[in-house]
């Protein structure tokens, strides 16, 4: 009953963790594609000296196949991976940067799914006759929490399988330091900064269950209210950024270079010590007022009687 219960979350887990899965599989893919070539040099121009093999040419002698079979020795460039840079670039350049853009509609895939159902069947008439109004909220609310842990349990399984791959490497070469993922803070205070982000996705799910909340109450069907969940979304996303950022903040009081801060759909990392306050601020401001419209919107318990109602007829 549990899992019937729970199908859309563990339908949306399951799709997070398949993108998991092939985000490694395209890193190493990227990363150690060149393993064929790597020993068909060796093979051909270093143990067989047959320069003038096409796939010499990159070489321009012997010496110089010697620099690149020790530079780039597959097995040892796989042990220098170190956990904390696997973890950053499978979160940042691999296909699971994709969730900056479809989280939220996952998110609101997951919610909608599994709470919709109260208000479009007699299920909502049957819960408030085992349990108070007051009680049921209370489950929904659960809902919700269970639901919002899913991106931030998502970022700890990418970080525990980056562990395991790596065997606990966390020794981070010098020439680490020139590639996009670094940042002294964020190498220096993984785990501070790990468990940052995942209080920032937390709270920003909580705005878009809120939003598939209120969508719930609104539109019978469950595909139009996935879909207008989305679409609330989408007008926040552009509220927060084009009316509070654009036209109060940088117009009106005149505070520039703030940009990356009210994108929220770029909250998936961050490069400074700073970022993290504005970060959780306005992912915390956001949860917050969400949660206080969606009290107000199902204070009433006779009003959400009557969208119910008017969700059967």
């Amino acid at each position: 009953m549990k899992i019937k219960q729970n199908k859309f979350i563990i339908f949306t887990f399951l799709i997070l963790f398949v993108l998991i899965g092939y985000s490694f599989y395209q890193y190493f893919v990227e990363h150690f594609s060149y393993i064929q070539f790597y020993y068909e040099v060796k093979d051909v121009c270093y143990e067989k000296g047959n320069m003038d093999n096409k796939v010499c040419r990159h070489f321009r002698d012997k010496e110089d196949v010697k620099k690149f079979l020790i530079r780039d020795e597959p097995k040892k460039r796989y042990q220098e991976i170190d956990a904390i840079t696997l973890t950053c670039e499978i979160v940042e350049n691999t296909k699971f940067s994709l969730l900056q853009l479809f989280s939220p509609l996952l998110i609101l895939i997951a919610f909608i799914g599994t709470v919709h159902s109260d208000f479009t069947s007699g299920m909502f008439k049957y819960k408030l006759q085992r349990m108070t109004y007051k009680d049921y909220l209370k489950t929904l609310s659960k809902v919700i929490l269970k639901v919002s842990l899913l991106i931030p349990v998502t970022l700890l399984l990418v970080f525990i399988f980056s562990i395991f791959i790596t065997r606990f490497n966390f020794h981070v070469l010098d020439e680490v330091k020139g590639r996009s993922v670094y940042e002294s803070f964020k190498y220096s205070h993984f785990i501070l900064y790990g468990g940052i982000l995942c209080i920032i996705q937390f709270l920003l799910n909580i705005l878009y269950c809120n939003i598939g909340l209120y969508v719930c109450k609104k539109n019978k069907n469950k595909i139009v209210a996935i879909v207008m969940g989305f679409v609330y979304y989408l007008l926040v996303y552009l509220f927060v950024y084009l009316i509070v950022y654009v036209v109060f903040i940088n117009k009106i009081l005149g505070i520039k270079e703030l940009t990356d801060y009210f994108n929220i759909s770029g909250y998936w990392f961050f490069d400074i010590q700073e970022s993290a306050f504005y970060y959780i601020l306005i992912s915390f401001i956001l949860a917050l007022l969400s949660s206080l419209f969606i009290i107000k919107v199902y204070k009433n318990k006779e009003e959400v009687i009557v969208a119910h109602e008017s969700q059967m007829s």
